[in-house]
């Protein structure tokens, strides 16, 4: 008997960190977006942060932003 494994589904974010005020240490900032359920990637050399969190299921629709302070413009 075959059984199907669910994969589990993530939404993909990436925000330019260049963009983003200094108020204190980047990982202020990492620190908020986690606790959004956001994971962190990876950070390329020009500071662009690449974040995932899983999707609860395949019909929820994608957010806009993984909730950088207002003043931020993530880069898309």
């Amino acid at each position: 008997m075959l059984m199907s494994i669910a994969m589990p589904e993530f939404e993909y974010e990436k925000i330019n960190l260049n963009y983003i005020p200094r108020r204190g240490d980047d990982i202020d900032l990492l620190d908020e977006l986690g606790e959004g359920g956001w994971e962190l990637v990876a950070i390329t050399a020009n500071n662009i942060a690449y974040l995932k969190r899983r999707v609860a299921s395949a019909k929820r629709p994608r957010t806009k932003s993984p909730a950088p302070p207002p003043t931020s413009t993530p880069q898309r």
